[in-house]
């Protein structure tokens, strides 16, 4: 960092990186959130729960968060360490500080949201109950002790961005890798705590059991996102050139926050894909009778002009001492014409005509419960939990 570097136009280096990402996935994330609340409101039918109102809360928090991170670009973000004049030095450490409470916020609301939907659904069972609220205090006690150290972290607080101003702050590595790791076991306990309620209920298929745990434990992909951005960041607070690696790793911080609150939502997608695959199962049946139809047609049509080619011709012998006799073909033996239940056939005592129905083994099914999820909500889950449902 010197006085006379040369800043080039921003964003540069790492810091496109990061607001290409608080651009686009924000909008990526609104549509998983305006998907859920469709479904909530037009397919289900039922008012909004505390888990839906924190779901807005924390879409509001990411959009406030990227925009945040999307302006930092233009103070420094991802830029190398000898490329920062001192004024740039202390505006980027002003909009890290800024935009880092309201990822904390972020992290709290998808989280909370995942839990809180676990308890709707299971919260009949007591020992689970229990085990959501302990996580919930947990995963709420050291973000809380987060957003503090990123805002109390330094006396005076003004000396988070202006280094040269007398005072201390506490170890920023030592902290940061700590809640680093709070993050991931987190994320890793809301992930993985729906399956052990999910293989004890009864299910009519195991793959309606397998479809549900992998719809609950979406969670485990902000897990995976959250581990790569902590070994990022941690390498990012040992190392020199930290402004540029810097932006690789808030650009892993916008999609944890991202993906967290899309999983959060997809865990409410069941009765919405019921109705979309019930749809294109209907479609697919009605395209496969008409071409079915147009198929047999076709082919009658085709036998009934090669009948006619192979017809022989009549002809004329000779026989010597006598005239010409013409002798006529040897009869053609057709097929009998068997009734066609889809056609109009002719009557044999009139010229009228009659209609019969179709009757076939191959009509058009309709949905059947064992194939696929019912069309419930979430929270109907919680009928599997009555005295007439055994455990597996």
């Amino acid at each position: 960092m010197s006085a006379n570097a040369v800043v080039p136009k921003l964003p540069a280096e790492n810091g496109v990186h990061v607001w290409r990402a608080a651009v686009i996935m924000p909008i990526i994330t609104f549509a998983f959130v305006a998907a859920r609340f469709y479904c909530r409101t037009y397919v289900v039918r039922r008012t909004w729960a505390l888990d839906d109102y924190v779901v807005a809360g924390t879409m509001v928090t990411i959009i406030v968060h990227a925009v945040l991170m999307a302006n930092a670009t233009y103070h420094g973000m991802g830029l190398h360490i000898w490329q920062f004049t001192p004024e740039l030095n202390s505006e980027y450490y002003l909009w890290i500080g800024i935009a880092s409470e309201f990822y904390v916020l972020s992290l709290a609301g998808f989280k909370c949201s995942l839990l809180l939907l676990y308890l709707q659904i299971f919260g009949i069972h007591r020992k689970f109950r229990i085990i959501c609220y302990i996580t919930m205090f947990y995963t709420l006690g050291y973000l809380t002790c987060n957003a503090l150290t990123e805002f109390l972290g330094c006396n005076p607080i003004a000396k988070k961005w202006h280094s040269d101003l007398p005072g201390h702050c506490i170890n920023s590595i030592a902290a940061n890798i700590a809640y680093g790791a709070g993050h991931m076991t987190s994320d890793l306990i809301i992930g993985i705590l729906p399956l052990w309620m999910v293989w004890k209920l009864q299910f009519p298929t195991t793959k309606q059991k397998i479809g549900l745990s992998l719809a609950l434990s979406s969670g485990l992909v902000a897990w995976i996102i959250a581990c790569i951005r902590w070994a990022i960041s941690t390498y990012n607070m040992l190392t020199y050139d930290r402004p540029w690696w810097a932006g690789i790793s808030f650009t892993f911080s916008i999609l944890e926050v991202n993906t967290g609150l899309i999983c959060a939502c997809a865990a409410t997608f069941s009765p919405l894909f019921n109705v979309f695959s019930s749809r294109v199962r209907t479609w697919t049946n009605r395209a496969s009778i008409s071409w079915n139809s147009h198929s047999r047609k076709a082919s009658a049509s085709w036998r009934g002009s090669r009948s006619e080619k192979e017809q022989p011709a009549w002809r004329t012998i000779s026989i010597s001492g006598g005239p010409e006799t013409p002798i006529s073909p040897a009869p053609v033996h057709f097929m009998e014409r068997i009734p066609s239940n889809d056609s109009l056939e002719e009557q044999e005592e009139g010229s009228s005509y009659s209609l019969e129905p179709i009757v076939t083994s191959n009509a058009m099914p309709g949905a059947r419960s064992d194939d696929e999820f019912a069309h419930y909500d979430l929270q109907g889950l919680q009928a599997l939990h009555g005295s007439d449902r055994g455990m597996v």
